[in-house]
């Protein structure tokens, strides 16, 4: 399951970065590979070898992408270092499929400024202080944002009532309101954009595209908390026969919220086009040099905070403000450490074993990275040599097809904490006061004689 998990994710990067960046090669909206240009140059030569190189080099990079995802057959036994590569795979795969675009642009560029092909003023930051007073008179109410907040508050209250160990997971819809919540303040802050010298229609296109995306991001509180919901309910499920189901749903809950902002992006764009089509007072600003790669928005002349992507769809932040760098940095932070920790824990949980030992003051150890244990042996009231474990789910532990290590809860026996090599019988099993465990070793006839020690003793 978790290897099609992860060749979906893979299949999803795949098409956002198809339907990101092969439309770049299309002029549309006095753009071509994110370069404001006008539209009689399209015939030129250079343009037409810059188009066809970017076409050729996006390609090329797709099919050996697409090839450095067969070794996935190879580690399908392997989950840990399965993830490991998917994750090292994802982070050369947005690198690679990047590069076609960003030399696309820089060649663009170079030619645009070789043949001085500028459209509109430059280094101009247009204002119009009507639609500055008027901009967020139809965005959604930030009151409306107690609605998440509420099924938020809610769910960890139920969460806790039951005396369930997932009490953290239950918290997430909470911290994501919060962060939803502060990116619709911040959207409201925003300077308004000028499209034209109208200011009716600067007004009206500013209040639909913000009304718009004030929905999008309550909308995604929402849905973001009957995801967390969903994977509570995953988590706690008993019923092994329901995980596909379980996991089917939060997959949709995953691709949905994409589904419903790209929906709503490409109407605000189809609007503004088909507005400014018939206003024939379209303003042009030439602002091509904060534009790092086409991709990342520097101008230090700007305070805007977010502003419109030229790549995709969505906002961007303006890096030149100190919200911009804190965002940026911060993203990159986050992300480089969870990469690095998981990636550890992974290496070290498939490098290390779990070992049981049996101290001279009559206590047993068992020493594992995070999920050790000890206790008396006088504390032991069942001691057994089982060719099963039973069935449950993992309330704080590591779970493979290989292994299980750590604490788990149990339909038949409740709390147990297992260090077992699956389907690997048989099994030394420990009842103390309040808590099974599980225990055996790779090699079965060590698993019976470290029980026949522990029986002695």
């Amino acid at each position: 399951m978790l290897s099609v998990i992860l060749l979906v994710t893979a299949f999803i990067c795949f098409i956002a970065m198809y339907v990101t960046y092969k439309p770049q090669a299309v002029y549309k909206n006095g753009m071509l590979f994110a370069i404001t240009l006008p539209a009689d140059v399209m015939d030129h030569a250079e343009i037409k070898n810059i188009q066809a190189r970017f076409n050729k080099q996006f390609k090329k990079a797709g099919l050996w992408m697409v090839v450095c995802l067969l070794p996935f057959v190879l580690l399908q036994q392997f989950i840990a270092y399965l993830v490991i590569y998917l994750l090292i795979w994802i982070s050369t795969f947005f690198f690679v499929m990047v590069m076609p675009f960003r030399r696309a642009f820089r060649d663009t560029l170079a030619l645009k400024r070789e043949n001085e092909w500028f459209v509109g003023t430059k280094r101009i930051i247009q204002s119009d202080l009507r639609v500055a007073h008027l901009k967020n008179k139809r965005s959604a109410s930030l009151w409306l944002f107690t609605i998440p907040f509420a099924m938020a508050i809610g769910m960890i209250l139920w969460a806790a009532s039951g005396d369930t160990p997932f009490f953290g997971v239950t918290s997430g819809g909470l911290v994501i309101t919060v962060l939803f919540l502060l990116v619709s303040i911040l959207m409201r802050r925003s300077k308004a954009k000028v499209y034209s010298a109208n200011s009716e229609v600067n007004v009206s296109l500013n209040q639909a595209r913000r009304r718009s995306v004030s929905y999008v991001w309550l909308l995604m509180a929402i849905a973001e908390n009957i995801h967390f919901l969903f994977i509570y309910l995953l988590l706690i499920n008993d019923n092994a026969d329901m995980n596909g189901v379980w996991i089917t749903i939060t997959l949709l809950f995953t691709v949905i919220p994409i589904g419903i902002i790209f929906y709503v992006y490409r109407k605000i764009q189809t609007l503004e086009q088909e507005v400014l089509a018939q206003d024939g007072k379209v303003i042009y600003s030439d602002d091509d040099e904060y534009w790092a790669n086409g991709i990342s928005y520097h101008n230090p002349n700007d305070t805007s905070i977010f502003v419109t992507k030229r790549v995709g769809i969505g906002e961007t932040v303006n890096t030149a403000t100190w919200v911009g760098k804190l965002f940026i940095w911060g993203s990159i932070g986050i992300t480089a450490a969870l990469i690095i920790g998981v990636s550890f824990m992974i290496i070290r949980s498939e490098l290390t074993s779990p070992a049981l030992s049996i101290t001279p003051d009559q206590r047993v150890e068992i020493n594992y990275p995070m999920y050790s244990f000890d206790f008396n042996i006088a504390d032991i009231k069942e001691l057994k040599l089982v060719d099963s474990t039973p069935s449950g789910m993992k309330t704080n532990g590591e779970a493979t097809g290989q292994y299980a290590r750590g604490h788990f809860r149990s339909k038949e026996l409740g709390k147990t904490r297992m260090y077992i090599y699956k389907k690997n019988p048989p099994y030394i099993r420990i009842k103390l006061e309040d808590v099974y465990i599980f225990y055996n070793e790779k090699d079965p006839l060590l698993t019976e004689q470290l029980f026949e020690r522990l029986q002695k003793k």
